[in-house]
């Protein structure tokens, strides 16, 4: 007898869910110590209040009519705030009281189903997003390939232009091939463990420019760089590389061809607990209206077909992942640069 009393007092004081039982007038005379844990108030407060006032108004008499039809049984889903303002959702049981004629109350068990309901929006925001990124994804991949089909079936038309017809497949097929490089480091940074090992920043940065300065845009801009500090840095490799690799592309590709002197400056500031890593150029700019939208997916600042609409989303997304801010200044036909701070984790391996 004791062992059963032990576990009905723990079935009903779980500090997850409330137990409320209530008289005929629904009124309530007990709440379990859930309340307090979980709202912050002494049950004995609610003691004598009627049940129906921690339901949302626009539910109330849809909930007395069903315990009225349904005899004191029902079950359902709400939602309550806390004096915080968050959000509680309950997966709530109505049931009649002790089966005694003298006794007509009710006992409410109000499970908390809030854990679940987050995963559950987190799982339903994530599907929407990638439906939206498969559709926009398909859409963009097909446009290079039906262009390039398309003057395949021109320069067997015109034979005489089949050398100017091959450049613009070959741009076609360039755009393709960036398009998927994106994608494939999307995908990447979404599914790898992030690493923590030391990068020679210097290094890192001029390997880029090398692979990036036979784009032709690239062709007469002056890259400096810049990097001092006196402790290494550590982070992830492959993500570092992946935001100096899409900020020094995009620096290029949108250079201002009208200005003589064009230039990409490149500088990093490591301490012990942060690197900042600036990335400016004079090439030509962004509007003001355009630089709280850049790093959305699939957003692009211009209708040309130089851009994915995924860099930038990749840059911010990767960022974010280490644990670093980004931030913008850009003025439209002058100047834009990029200063990123990420954390140095050298310090924690020196306390080990």
């Amino acid at each position: 007898m004791i062992k059963t009393e032990q576990l009905v007092r723990k079935v009903i004081e779980n500090p997850k869910n409330i137990v409320l039982v209530t008289d005929e007038q629904y009124n309530i005379r007990y709440a379990s110590s859930a309340v307090e844990t979980i709202f912050g108030i002494k049950p004995v407060s609610i003691l004598g209040r009627s049940g129906f006032d921690f339901v949302p108004e626009s539910k109330r008499q849809e909930w007395r009519d069903c315990l009225i039809e349904a005899n004191g049984n029902k079950s359902g889903e709400i939602t309550l705030f806390t004096n915080n303002g968050d959000e509680v959702h309950f997966d709530v049981t109505v049931t009649n009281h002790i089966d005694h004629d003298d006794i007509h109350g009710i006992v409410v068990f109000m499970y908390n189903i809030t854990e679940r309901r987050l995963i559950q929006k987190k799982l339903e925001s994530e599907n929407h997003h990638l439906d939206h990124f498969i559709f926009k994804t398909t859409h963009d991949l097909k446009a290079p390939l039906r262009s390039a089909l398309g003057l395949i079936q021109l320069a067997e038309m015109e034979p005489q232009e089949y050398v100017k017809y091959l450049g613009l497949i070959k741009s076609s097929l360039v755009r393709l091939d960036g398009l998927i490089e994106e994608m494939n480091k999307l995908y990447q940074n979404d599914k790898m463990a992030i690493q923590n090992d030391r990068i020679d920043v210097r290094i890192l940065i001029e390997k880029e420019i090398e692979n990036l300065h036979n784009l032709p845009e690239a062709a007469d801009i002056r890259i400096d760089v810049f990097v001092d500090g006196d402790v290494p840095f550590y982070s992830d490799p492959l993500r570092v590389k992946t935001i100096v690799s899409n900020l020094l592309s995009n620096a290029i590709k949108y250079s201002d061809p009208q200005k003589v002197r064009k230039y990409i400056q490149l500088s990093a500031h490591i301490f012990i607990d942060t690197i900042f890593l600036t990335i400016e150029d004079n090439g030509i700019g962004i509007d003001g209206e355009h630089q709280q939208k850049i790093f959305d997916l699939f957003y692009r600042v211009t209708a040309d077909k130089k851009g994915t609409g995924l860099g930038l989303y990749i840059v911010k997304d990767t960022i974010d992942r280490l644990n670093g801010k980004v931030y913008v200044k850009s003025v439209k036909g002058e100047s834009t640069s990029f200063t990123i701070t990420l954390p140095n984790n050298f310090d924690k391996l020196s306390r080990k």
